[in-house]
């Protein structure tokens, strides 16, 4: 006989993601449990709960509260199991944490590894996304984004150190095309483009100084939607690369890329863990929050 509790988890997963598919794999088990799980709440309640076609599935006005009330539950029941092991003094146990891939790639996955050496019995599963992210619908402990928050996600929010971008090439590119020494001068060079910016069309990079700010209008000949490639581009000499900071430092420091434009800064952008506020108390999710600060607040 299958759980009941298992099942109301299964048949909220399937309506928050859309799919059985999609519910099999945040739950780790097929597409044809997921079924068996939902069939079986159905025959025990007597009613439909889903209407299902081969294109889409939607609730019936019956599932439609009872999803209401299986969320209500699996919430109240997911607290008492945070509280009873978030008292530890030792943290334990998995967080969730959603993070931008650039960010993610390049800075805080250096912090984790860290992190998980300090405290063996913490586990940590890392999903890189650049797309804005609700962590109660997405089943995520917490998230970090760039830019201000959205007040609508109703969400506790600790800033860590602001997103920072600056401009460099290789020494070949350099040394073919020269260097820029005003930002006016990137109209003329070969500028790497970030998708969604599509190849051969214009750009806006804009860059502060003492004259105020200024907005220069870059042309790219290669855009790309990962930023390791576009990265990886500029070490070859493809182009002059805007980019994070902290992803350039160790190609900075070993000489392989050049920093330009150092007289003119490119405006700031905000960057904060999000989370639920009810939650601050637990020990795996403060000490987490307060050494994630710590550490992008030096």
């Amino acid at each position: 006989m299958l759980d009941k509790l298992t099942g109301m988890r299964t048949f909220v997963a399937a309506v928050q993601t859309g799919s059985f598919v999609a519910a099999a794999a945040r739950l780790s088990m097929s597409p044809q449990m997921v079924a068996r799980h939902i069939a079986a709440l159905e025959k025990t309640l007597e009613t439909r709960l889903l209407n299902r076609t081969t294109r889409r599935q939607s609730l019936t006005p019956t599932g439609s509260l009872y999803f209401s009330r299986c969320e209500a539950i699996l919430q109240a029941i997911d607290n008492a199991e945070r509280e009873a092991s978030g008292a530890a003094e030792i943290p334990s146990g998995t967080l969730r944490l959603n993070a931008p891939v650039t960010f993610g790639r390049y800075a805080l996955a250096e912090f984790l590894s860290q992190f998980l050496g300090r405290y063996p019995l913490m586990s940590i599963e890392l999903t890189l996304s650049d797309e804005v992210i609700n962590p109660a619908s997405e089943d995520f402990d917490m998230v970090i984004r760039i830019g201000e928050p959205d007040k609508h996600l109703r969400l506790a929010a600790k800033p860590l150190l602001p997103y920072r971008l600056i401009v460099c090439a290789a020494p070949q590119y350099l040394a073919s095309h020269g260097w820029p020494t005003h930002p006016s001068d990137l109209e003329h060079h070969e500028c790497l483009g970030f998708s969604p910016w599509p190849a051969g069309l214009t750009c806006q990079w804009p860059f502060t100084s003492s004259d105020g700010l200024t907005e220069v209008t870059v042309t790219s000949r290669l855009t790309i939607n990962d930023w390791g490639a576009i990265l990886e581009a500029a070490l070859k000499g493809a182009g002059v690369l805007m980019g994070y900071e902290k992803g350039l430092e160790q190609p900075v420091k070993k000489g392989q890329l050049v920093t330009l434009l150092e007289d003119y800064k490119i405006p700031e952008r905000v960057m904060n863990v999000l989370y639920d506020a009810s939650r601050a108390n637990e020990t795996r999710y403060k000490i987490f929050i307060d050494e994630l600060c710590d550490y992008f607040n030096e």
